[in-house]
């Protein structure tokens, strides 16, 4: 179906059965996803490559997903993710920030803000995620990403309707 309305007031367990196909549906004014880290963390390429870090917190980058990937594409992956998630913004319309924090020496910081069109009153919904993911100091990955990566593939092994792991 192709709904021309979506009003999302479900149970958690629809959330989490359906809410990807409801995303795609959805329609947002903005998302905005914060990556911060101690620039040891950064792997980047190009441009991002010899900038230059001017204070204890530099944004390096701010702007589409799209022109962020390239140049920082094993720091990028939470944006590129959000942007497969919400196609009615795609990888153009979704923002990416990519920023050297001197003072997170052993930790990822990942914001996600994203706001939908206003309602009647004017007013937006607003949704803020704050995600700290311990981290070694330089290394790419959080400590805890293999950890939930794992159990998300448990987790797939595990439903219903397609038992396994489906790749495409």
């Amino acid at each position: 179906r192709h709904p021309d309305l979506v009003v999302e007031v479900a149970h958690p367990q629809i959330i989490h059965e359906s809410g990807a196909q409801i995303l795609r549906h959805a329609n947002l004014l903005s998302l905005r996803v914060t990556m911060a880290t101690h620039p040891d963390g950064f792997r980047l390429l190009g441009p991002l490559a010899s900038a230059h870090i001017t204070g204890p917190r530099t944004v390096l980058y701010e702007g589409p997903v799209r022109g962020l990937c390239p140049f920082a594409p094993r720091n990028s992956n939470t944006m590129a993710a959000a942007a497969l998630a919400a196609p009615s913004l795609g990888f153009d319309h979704v923002i990416g920030v990519l920023v050297a924090d001197l003072s997170l020496t052993d930790l990822h910081v990942v914001d996600v803000e994203l706001k939908g069109p206003p309602g009647p009153s004017g007013r937006s919904f607003a949704v803020h995620t704050h995600r700290e993911n311990p981290a070694e100091p330089g290394a790419v990955t959080g400590s805890a990403t293999v950890t939930a990566f794992w159990r998300s593939l448990l987790g797939c092994c595990q439903l219903p309707s397609r038992p396994g792991i489906h790749l495409c």
